[in-house]
């Protein structure tokens, strides 16, 4: 991956983290199955064929995770 495809990856998936960071104190058990599923996913279709979308949707699935983990682990230490 050249420079520019790294910087796009990395706002993409800075993006969508904080989007979901935004959407999950209602949606966090939602982002993490969804993002959990889709890097799965995504991941078996990287391997038979690599392309730009693959890279992306990983990329998003996986600040769809980043995104509700935070909301997770609070809830683990509250009461």
């Amino acid at each position: 991956m050249d420079q520019r495809g790294a910087s796009w990856t990395l706002v993409l998936f800075a993006v969508t983290g904080v989007l979901a960071l935004l959407a999950s104190p209602v949606t966090a058990l939602y982002g993490l199955l969804l993002g959990a599923g889709g890097l799965v996913a995504t991941g078996v279709l990287a391997r038979r064929h690599d392309s730009t979308g693959t890279t992306a949707a990983t990329v998003v699935f996986a600040g769809l995770l980043a995104g509700s983990l935070p909301y997770l682990l609070a809830g683990a230490f509250l009461p």
